[in-house]
């Protein structure tokens, strides 16, 4: 049987700027039986970790304080101990203005025959719905460095030797070590939640309830968490972590890294923030210049911070 070599096609080139009749001039065709712009539905997914704000100015400040530590024991008689309370890091999250347009001939408009152009207006809010989703997966995408994304401390949103605001506290670490997903890692990951300590290092358990991993690692993650018996041996033990965590699978996760998170994302002990001030809007308008150019832009104002990232820890998967 002779073999077959396939030849790709060339590529149709399209003028940038104005959308005009040559661009779309297959489109104008007679006898066309169907039209269409090839959409794919995307997952909308980086809104499930974040704790969404809706702000009514361009900033919004925060400002944390720590608490008194612990009362010793001390008699009537005896001189008293006084504790104080300290400000914490303070933080601002900051919105940034986000903007894309089309701009079409009026000939275009009249020639159109198949509802093509018209649906440009729907392409551009699907643009802006792509923008912000990768800017949440930029957060976690270079959660490990090389990141503008700092958290109130200075640090990146995975890091090690934070520095705590109440000095004597020291530092601390979200950061695990570097390792192939295991059921050691898994059980490390949950005994550092369960060591958590506040800001005046005082003992703050959390509770490992949820793994953020990329498509990759989702047999690995799977056969850990939903096997009855432990996979990593033929011994007939029972898995101890069946059933015990959930896991979401983050397509928008592209580095090696797993994350891990201590509660529900809508819980205060999550201060990784999306600030919206102001939702995404489109207009048309002429600019005078030309009457028979017709644009449309869409804008929107949007912003990611994090406070204190006690609720998440992560580190690279090997």
């Amino acid at each position: 049987m002779a073999t077959l070599t396939a030849s790709a096609l060339s590529v149709s080139a399209s003028k940038p700027g104005i959308h005009v009749v040559d661009n779309f001039a297959a489109v104008l065709q007679t006898g066309l039986d169907e039209v269409f712009k090839r959409t794919m539905t995307r997952p909308t997914e980086g809104m499930q970790f974040f704790r969404k704000k809706n702000m009514n100015k361009i900033n919004y400040k925060f400002q944390s304080h720590y608490g008194l530590g612990v009362v010793s024991q001390n008699g009537d008689t005896e001189k008293l101990v006084y504790d104080e309370k300290g400000l914490g890091f303070g933080w601002t999250l900051s919105t940034n203005i986000f903007r894309g347009a089309i701009a079409i001939s009026r000939e275009l408009q009249e020639d159109e025959l198949y509802g093509s152009i018209s649906d440009l207006q729907s392409e551009l809010s699907e643009s802006y719905r792509l923008t912000t989703e990768l800017v949440m997966a930029d957060a976690f995408n270079r959660a490990l460095g090389t990141s503008p994304f700092l958290c109130e401390d200075g640090m990146y949103f995975i890091d090690s030797a934070r520095p705590n605001p109440y000095v004597a506290a020291g530092t601390w670490s979200n950061l695990e070590a570097s390792s192939a997903i295991t059921a050691a890692s898994l059980y490390t990951a949950q005994l550092a939640f369960a060591a958590n300590k506040d800001e005046r290092g005082q003992l703050a358990p959390l509770k490992l309830t949820k793994i953020v991993i990329r498509p990759t690692d989702e047999k690995t993650l799977w056969e850990l968490l939903k096997s009855d018996l432990r996979p990593s041996d033929a011994m007939n033990a029972k898995n101890y972590f069946n059933g015990r965590f959930e896991y979401v699978v983050y397509n928008f996760l592209s580095s090696a890294y797993i994350f891990y998170m201590a509660g529900d994302p809508s819980s205060n002990a999550n201060e990784l923030y999306f600030g919206e001030r102001k939702a995404p809007e489109i207009k048309t308008w002429d600019d005078g210049t030309n009457p028979d150019i017709v644009r449309q832009r869409v804008r929107g104002r949007f912003g990611i911070g994090c406070g204190r990232p006690q609720f998440w820890r992560g580190g690279v998967v090997s």
